[in-house]
């Protein structure tokens, strides 16, 4: 989480100083949702038949390989490969999402994810800054090139860690064919994909609806934060950095008691009502005149997300039976709800990959054709999203284990 947030947010400077255009970083961020409709339904299918332990330790290897072309690209097309191949093998990450889920007990789901998103958010809080301050201080490539080599030496201690302390929560396995035969196993995941889809119950069917016209419509702007802020608020890298800082930090000290009240009193209660706030977002970013406006957004959106994200997380478990958790999981994505300027998303479920990646080059032509349409476009959508989770969805009477 450290070395990783460091870089991430960003991607859309390095971009533009390596020569690129708008539509050239909607193009780069959306070859990397593209990548997601390869291995993901692979991911869950193992996950689900042999064990996670494996298949998160093993992959995170290829994930910090993945860090060294970003650190030598000579242009912003080497950045779109780089970023294709990254999001090609992190095809794992909803299956940490399924341990966590796996380890937490049913009725304790929203301090479990709160403090699962906390502990690792707050290790990572000052890094933004950090690249922001490199990038003021020795420029964009080069502070870049810096950053991604950390990135990938800390990608092989995660990973090393991940394969040696994890512990496998999946209490059977199954035979599937040899991890030799790759076409096979994929037809099968694939087949297990359509399989999972039929099976899911309607609650499910709604998380996935709603999941797909919220990460749509953030994809859109996604990418241009931080150049709206660079060109028309007139923000640095560093107070970016410093932006991320406060936001991070917000969400940490709000996560815990937000968890609480999430298991305390519901996650329908309490997630309806902040998710109507999230249409007004992108507006008042676009009415922001300085750093200290921005400042009080970003500590809104903070105290938001803590509440959003382990509240959807804790739905998706809650509704989903520990056998098909990790196929699931790989279809709709962990309920992620992240109204967030660093535009830093990653990841998802086969389902979203799709209108992500056209989401992510409409925001590129838009924003090419006026800076505010992007934001405009995305407060329309995020009330369409908050208006289907009021009426559609529902408390579980139940909670899976």
């Amino acid at each position: 989480m450290f070395t990783t947030s460091i870089p991430r947010p960003y991607l859309s400077l390095y971009i533009r100083t390596l020569g690129g255009t708008p539509e050239s970083i909607g193009i780069v961020n959306s070859l990397a949702s593209i990548a997601g409709l390869f291995l993901y339904p692979l991911g869950g299918y193992i996950a689900d038949s042999r064990g996670r332990v494996r298949l998160v330790g093993g992959v995170t290897f290829l994930y910090a390989i993945s860090f060294i072309p970003f650190a030598f690209a000579p242009n912003w097309q080497t950045l779109a490969l780089a970023n294709f191949f990254q999001n090609l093998v992190l095809f794992y990450a909803p299956i940490l999402t399924v341990i966590e889920a796996d380890s937490i007990p049913p009725g304790q789901r929203g301090t479990g994810f709160a403090l699962a998103l906390a502990v690792p958010g707050a290790l990572g809080i000052i890094s933004p800054y950090i690249g922001g301050y490199l990038i003021d201080a020795m420029g964009v490539i080069e502070a870049n090139r810096l950053i991604y080599l950390v990135g990938f030496a800390a990608g092989i201690l995660v990973a090393s860690i991940r394969m040696f302390k994890l512990k496998e929560t999946l209490e059977t396995t199954k035979e599937i064919p040899s991890i030799r035969n790759i076409p096979l196993l994929l037809k099968e995941s694939y087949l297990s994909f359509i399989d999972t889809m039929k099976w899911m119950p309607r609650p499910l069917k709604v998380l996935a609806i709603f999941q797909i016209i919220q990460i749509f419509f953030n994809d859109v702007a996604s990418p241009f934060w931080i150049l709206y802020a660079s060109d028309f608020i007139g923000i640095s890298a560093s107070e970016w950095g410093l932006l991320s800082l406060i936001s991070g930090s917000i969400r940490v000290m709000v996560a815990l008691p937000a968890g609480r009240l999430i298991d305390k009193h519901g996650r329908r209660k309490l997630l309806v009502p902040l998710m109507l706030l999230t249409p007004f977002m992108p507006l008042a970013f676009l009415r922001a005149r300085g750093f200290w406006d921005l400042a009080a957004l970003v500590v809104v959106m903070g105290a938001v997300n803590a509440f959003l994200m382990p509240g959807f997380q804790s739905l998706v478990a809650d509704y989903t039976p520990r056998s098909y958790r990790g196929r699931v999981t790989s279809a709709i994505g962990g309920g992620q709800f992240f109204v967030d300027i660093r535009g830093t998303r990653m990841g998802g479920g086969m389902l979203l990959f799709i209108p992500a990646s056209l989401a992510l080059y409409l925001g590129g032509v838009l924003y090419s054709l006026s800076s505010q349409l992007p934001f405009q476009v995305m407060s329309i959508g995020m009330g369409l999203a908050a208006i289907w989770a009021m009426l559609q969805i529902r408390e579980p009477e139940t909670l899976q284990e």
